[in-house]
């Protein structure tokens, strides 16, 4: 009984000083492995911040407004900036619905300081950029489309950081004896692409 008490210590002994052999040629101990466990890293809450008004980018129009979800946000030619008012109106905006929230969130490099709240005509809310009141397009079916852009010549995404700008140049045409004076429609001059 001593000898297979004495051979057990011995076994013992091999197996510690193999353990020892090997956790210091490895660099890797038990000692180690209670560090690693003692000084977890937190894991940080991901808190997703979801903004109201984000800036997405198309090769063919530059920079330009959407909502949360990224529907594109357009601006109307006709609308007169910072008056507060908007001309779309009854069967337009059955087709160019108004953009509003009442708890706006802006993505980061956008200043709240252009954003605005228009009272509309109805009674309703309607957020503005820059002075420009915000519409949606009927006829964007998902997120990302741009179906409005350039549309009647008069409908265009929200650029950033600026909207379009409007030149209100008029066109002459000479019949006969009689001067015709036609106005020109409206140009986006910043940043549209044709």
């Amino acid at each position: 009984m001593t000898q297979i008490n004495s051979a057990s210590k011995i076994v013992w002994i091999v197996s510690l000083v193999l353990t020892i052999i090997l956790s210091t040629s490895t660099g890797y101990s038990l000692a180690y492995q209670t560090a690693i466990a003692q000084t977890q890293i937190p894991t940080p809450t991901m808190k997703s911040t979801v903004y109201s008004v984000n800036v997405a980018n198309k090769v063919t129009i530059g920079s330009y407004l959407t909502n949360a979800t990224g529907w594109t946000l357009y601006t109307f030619a006709r609308d007169i900036p910072t008056n507060g008012t908007s001309r779309c109106t009854d069967n337009c905006k059955k087709n160019w619905p108004v953009f509003y929230t009442p708890n706006l969130t802006l993505s980061p490099g956008l200043n709240a300081t252009s954003f605005s709240v228009v009272a509309r005509s109805d009674g309703s809310k309607q957020i503005a950029y820059n002075g420009w009141p915000l519409y949606y397009f009927r006829n964007d079916t998902r997120p990302g489309d741009t179906n409005g852009q350039g549309f009647a010549t008069v409908w265009f995404a929200c650029t950033f950081p600026a909207p379009f700008t409007v030149t209100s140049a008029a066109t002459t045409t000479v019949t006969s004896s009689t001067k015709t004076t036609t106005p020109r429609v409206a140009e986006a001059t910043k940043p549209l692409l044709r």
